[in-house]
């Protein structure tokens, strides 16, 4: 299991709440990024998912393949 700091986990869980969906951990030198498939537009989960998204340094959307992905980032601090 991978090792992420107590703001990231804490990020996770509530993106992971809000959509009852596993979210992806990526580990970089200084960040963590955090990405689950989008909700639909429809979602009664948006609100709660962008609730926990403003928690994060940096987050966003990116769509390859015909499939969006939301993204979460937070930068460690020392």
């Amino acid at each position: 299991m991978v090792q992420i700091s107590a703001r990231a986990s804490e990020l996770r869980a509530a993106i992971e709440r809000a959509t009852g969906l596993r979210a992806d951990v990526r580990l970089a030198v200084g960040s963590t990024r955090i990405s689950i498939p989008s909700p639909p537009e429809s979602a009664p989960t948006w609100s709660e998912l962008l609730k926990a998204l403003r928690t994060a340094d940096r987050w966003g959307s990116v769509t390859a393949d015909g499939r969006t992905v939301v993204w979460a980032q937070v930068e460690d601090r020392p």
